[in-house]
């Protein structure tokens, strides 16, 4: 088997380069990027010919894209990223590495010769794992959020937190476990299942709403019920679940492709709860406590005049 080397790529195989793209021959060939490697296509394409690709190093498609692959391998440490370009394989998707995107995808079809295993479609790029954040304010604690996206749909690694910053609340509203936000990429006609797990009792007498356009466009910006509301207690704690499509309802980021999503159980009451559910007690300022002592006094200098009088007499 040959080897070749173009621009940091090392290639198994026949290849010809033509026109800002690489095409493997139908000889048997693999496309391996070592560790260390780092490679742009600048816009450029890959075509494999039903055969494999092994990520060890960086790769950039820079709006390009790798196209007729059979497997494609993301080692562990290694990075690819997608961007707004696309990757197009036949069988097995494997990522063990870093791999972000914008307003591509990766995609499981058909090529020459190369038949589809699995489900066709876009591809999940990695498996979703929970996030722990902690929640702002007196009420402690922390909360568990797992985002999944459809295919390419991932959320933004570092976006997910929660904050007592929130957008313009209706009247007498209160959060008292903050606002989660988070931002998802290569969502693309996508959606997100977002599920939220607070301490147990903590969403008792809460309400959960999010906030974002919704309803005929051009959709005023509110808050409101999410699509597939579910809201759970358990010995786990209390779950909240929603979907947020991209564009669609509760969607605060207009650019296709992108999802922002701001959520929050909210205090619709005169006061927000404190910790425990317990209802604060209403409590004089300095000056009321002042005239409160100032009245008992009065009355009881008003009690004790008829006890002198009737003891003068």
């Amino acid at each position: 088997m040959t080897l070749f080397n173009v621009a940091g790529l090392r290639l198994a195989g026949p290849l010809l380069l033509f026109g800002g793209a690489f095409v493997v021959g139908p000889a048997q060939a693999d496309w391996v990027l070592p560790t260390g490697a780092n490679v742009q296509l600048g816009g450029g394409s890959v075509r494999l010919g039903c055969t494999d690709v092994q990520l060890g190093g960086a790769l950039s498609l820079s709006g390009g894209s790798v196209g007729a692959a059979r497997n494609v391998q993301v080692t562990a440490g290694a990075q690819l990223d997608v961007g707004a370009g696309t990757v197009d394989l036949a069988q097995q998707w494997s990522n063990q590495g870093s791999v972000s995107v914008t307003t591509g995808g990766v995609t499981r079809v058909a090529s020459a010769g190369c038949p589809v295993v699995g489900s066709a479609g876009p591809v999940q790029l990695s498996a979703p794992v929970p996030v722990t954040v902690s929640i702002p304010g007196s009420s402690g604690g922390t909360a568990q959020v797992l985002v999944s996206g459809t295919g390419s749909c991932t959320v933004v690694p570092g976006s997910v937190q929660i904050s007592n910053s929130a957008p313009a609340l209706p009247a007498n509203a209160a959060t008292p476990l903050g606002v989660l936000r988070f931002n998802a990429a290569g969502c693309t006609g996508a959606s997100v299942t977002v599920q939220v797990t607070y301490p147990v009792g903590s969403l008792s007498g809460l309400t959960v709403r999010k906030y974002g356009p919704f309803g005929p466009q051009p959709a005023p910006a509110g808050w409101f019920s999410p699509p597939g509301l579910s809201v759970s207690s358990g010995s786990g704690g209390d779950v909240v679940t929603y979907t947020v499509s991209d564009n669609g309802d509760g969607d605060s980021n207009s650019n296709v492709g992108e999802i922002s999503d701001p959520m929050a159980p909210l205090w619709l009451g005169a006061a927000a709860p404190t910790p425990g559910n317990v209802q604060a007690v209403p409590t004089l300022g300095q000056w009321g406590v002042l005239m409160l002592v100032g009245l008992m006094g009065v009355l009881g200098v008003r009690r004790l005049r008829p006890l002198s009088s009737r003891r003068a007499a």
